[in-house]
């Protein structure tokens, strides 16, 4: 991550968070998913939500499966106040990336936020065209507006980078098409998943629990190539 982009973060995120990223930074060149040794360790970094109900990070490896998820026919408002339909963006042909988060939440979200920044430009250079879809889980507090600021607190954002919003009851069932929604139905748990899918008819390939960015970068390309 740029040196600037990462004060922006640790700038907000506060002490915890930048233990954590230091580790991330530290098994960034891995080639396989973090181990229970590394950034995933909740106990030996302290990375939790001090004020919410943020559901803690696994202090197990990544673990990536394939699946078949439906999207359901709802329309959200990203950042710049614009209505996107997600079976129209979701189901194209062209590659996506969804993950939940919400705007307070000072650990693991504004981290995974900066990696989409981070390997935006990379990913471009490899050719690949791939679509960053954020979607809020505390829309009553999360607006446009809200959500544009909070893009720009990780440098320039990404053009392909949506953030977006709704009702509370809208990402609520996009949480549930996704198999990702909390059983006590509190709109501050929400586990690092993310989920890519290559295009078309494609199958989503799910990721539970934190990477760093050079192994979402990896697997994004993983994912694409699959579907060429």
């Amino acid at each position: 991550m740029h040196m600037s982009n990462l004060t922006r973060v640790t700038g907000w995120m506060g002490g915890t968070i930048l233990a954590l990223g230091l580790l991330f930074a530290v098994s960034a060149s891995a080639a396989e998913l973090p181990s229970a040794s590394g950034a995933m360790d909740m106990t030996a970094s302290g990375a939790m939500h001090d004020m919410s109900m943020h559901q803690t990070m696994s202090s197990g490896p990544a673990v990536s499966t394939w699946h078949t998820y439906l999207v359901p026919a709802l329309t959200l408002i990203n950042q710049h106040g614009e209505p996107i339909s997600l079976q129209q963006v979701l189901t194209s042909d062209r590659p996506v990336l969804v993950q939940f988060f919400y705007a307070s939440c000072t650990t693991i979200c504004g981290v995974r936020a900066a990696q989409l920044v981070s390997i935006a430009k990379k990913l471009v250079k490899a050719d690949i065209d791939i679509g960053f879809y954020t979607i809020t889980t505390d829309p009553d507090r999360d607006t446009p507006s809200r959500l544009l600021s909070y893009s720009q607190e990780f440098g320039p954002p990404p053009v392909n980078w949506q953030l977006m919003t709704g009702t509370l009851a809208q990402t609520r069932q996009m949480q549930m098409a996704f198999e990702a929604s909390d059983p006590a139905n509190n709109r501050m748990f929400h586990r690092p998943e993310t989920f890519i899918r290559a295009g078309k008819n494609g199958k989503w390939l799910r990721i539970d629990g934190m990477t760093t960015a050079l192994q979402l970068e990896n697997q994004i390309k993983m994912v694409v190539a699959s579907a060429r």
